[in-house]
């Protein structure tokens, strides 16, 4: 049906075109069912628990079952802002630093791999796992620490004073 409509040229962008036919395609083309699916990355699984439970009879066990899991995945997602926000904290305390507003809130480019690299694998062995949708979008946080000139030992050492013991998700 996408050949019928446009041709491969026009999708590459060697085709001069005038201004009246400079659309999107996502405009020109009839996607209804498409526009209200995209959610980020660490909302997917949030997102599809929600539709779950909007499209099952009340009172099921599968109910009660999808009630906890977004429960745990809730709980889980506040930890993790919680934790992270408390490691920048903490760092920042260390060198007498007021930034945390920024380091929360901005994402600053990567430049300091060394420092980034020790800081991530240090959470990745006391606090929790990488590969969680929800710690993999908090990590700018560790960059932006890295970026404003905290040492990975400084970092470490905060997360040595939030993370305890490290924490399991369920997946």
């Amino acid at each position: 049906i996408l050949g019928k409509i446009h041709n491969v040229s026009e999708f590459q962008s060697t085709e001069k075109q005038s201004d009246k036919s400079q659309h999107y395609f996502i405009q020109d083309y009839d996607n209804n069912g498409l526009q209200h699916d995209a959610v980020p990355t660490e909302s997917v699984r949030l997102s599809i628990i929600a539709r779950r439970l909007s499209n099952i009879e009340e009172n099921s066990f599968e109910k009660e079952n999808l009630e906890r899991q977004l429960t745990q995945l809730l709980n889980d997602r506040a930890i993790i802002i919680n934790y992270m926000q408390k490691i920048a904290s903490i760092a920042l305390s260390m060198t007498s630093s007021d930034y945390l507003e920024m380091i929360i809130e901005k994402h600053m480019k990567l430049t300091e791999h060394d420092c980034y690299i020790s800081v991530t694998q240090y959470i990745q062995e006391q606090c929790f796992d990488l590969q969680n949708e929800l710690v993999l979008n908090k990590l700018y946080i560790m960059v932006n620490l890295c970026e404003i000139g905290l040492d990975n030992f400084t970092i470490n050492q905060a997360i040595d004073q939030v993370c305890h013991e490290r924490i399991q998700f369920d997946y």
